[in-house]
């Protein structure tokens, strides 16, 4: 009698036991991951900010200001006084584009 009782004790330790490792070790994998996930989280936001700024550059360099200014200094061009070109659109076709272009980036 004693023998068998034994053997349980023994046996609901060992299941506690295996019970208390396995939540010890997923409480500790559960936390390496979140430190993971705040790191990657800020690696992300680091990118985005860096990815921000060159699109500020790249507005920048872009501009209409700064290109017509380097045409005129640098390269001596000039800017006609008058429209080289007037081109004559409808409000349909106007529409019909924006109509074709909402359809195509929705």
């Amino acid at each position: 009698m004693k023998v068998s009782s034994l053997k349980n004790f023994i046996v609901i330790i060992a299941a506690i036991a295996l019970f208390l490792f396995t939540y010890v070790v997923l409480n500790a994998e559960i936390k390496r991951l979140s430190r993971e996930k705040i790191i990657k989280q800020d690696m992300l936001s680091e990118r985005l900010n860096r990815i921000e700024m060159k699109m500020v550059d790249v507005q920048k360099f872009t501009s209409e200001e700064r290109i017509v200014k380097i045409a005129l200094d640098s390269l001596g061009l000039v800017r006609p006084n008058e429209n080289l070109e007037v081109i004559l659109v409808s409000k349909e076709q106007i529409k019909q584009i924006e109509k074709l272009l909402n359809e195509k980036y929705d």
